[in-house]
């Protein structure tokens, strides 16, 4: 079963995730040999463990990377916007939820740092997940595939030792909190490289807002 933690050595480890949600997003890109349609795969994670979890295949065809990438983080906007109220109903405010993503141009494009004419047919999936990033519902952190838990939900992973790691982190036996370069500038300086001016008071991301 999945292992959940509520001791400070695992729950302030990289920083203080005590009662935060912190979630993944990946897909992959027409991985469906019969449709030639993509699978979006997500993961929220909840003090060391999984508490929601997806695996599906999408109804449309993408074109690109970007576009598959963009339809999955529609989901985990979608499935992370009533799981902060419920938390927040049960004392535990959440601020702007941390989202691994592996897309950097999502990221870019999710955080008004880009624009693009190749994204006017999927315009509508994009502005969604620009409104929950510019409202705070979430932030999308730019992160390596190999550290993306979704990652696993959207393609076979061919290392073995990389399965293992991505399944023991989601079970919650290893309870490893990826920082990634941009998270640690937050941190550090309250000022990250890859967020909207909204977020730019970083250190929000990582406190329990009970204002």
């Amino acid at each position: 079963g999945i292992t959940y933690h509520g001791s400070d050595e695992v729950l302030m480890d990289g920083y203080d995730h005590r009662n935060k949600l912190i979630a993944g997003v990946d897909s992959d890109l027409g991985g469906c040999h019969d449709t030639q349609k993509s699978t979006s795969g997500m993961v929220v994670m909840l003090n060391g463990g999984a508490v929601s979890w997806r695996s599906r295949r999408q109804t449309t065809l993408s074109s690109s990377t970007t576009e598959a990438e963009t339809k999955a983080a529609v989901i985990i906007g979608m499935q992370l916007h009533w799981l902060r109220d419920l938390l927040g109903e049960f004392g535990h405010r959440q601020g702007c939820i941390r989202v691994l993503e592996d897309n950097s141009g999502l990221v870019h494009i999710a955080h008004g740092q880009k624009d693009s004419a190749k994204t006017a047919h999927f315009r509508r999936a994009v502005t969604f997940v620009e409104e929950k990033c510019h409202r705070g519902i979430m932030w999308l952190d730019d992160t390596p595939s190999e550290e993306n838990w979704s990652d696993m939900f959207t393609k076979s992973i061919e290392s073995a030792t990389l399965f293992k790691k991505l399944n023991d982190i989601v079970m919650g036996v290893t309870p490893r909190l990826y920082v990634s370069p941009g998270a640690a500038l937050m941190i550090r300086t309250g000022v990250g490289a890859n967020t909207s001016e909204l977020l730019r008071n970083a250190r929000l991301l990582m406190e329990n807002d009970e204002s």
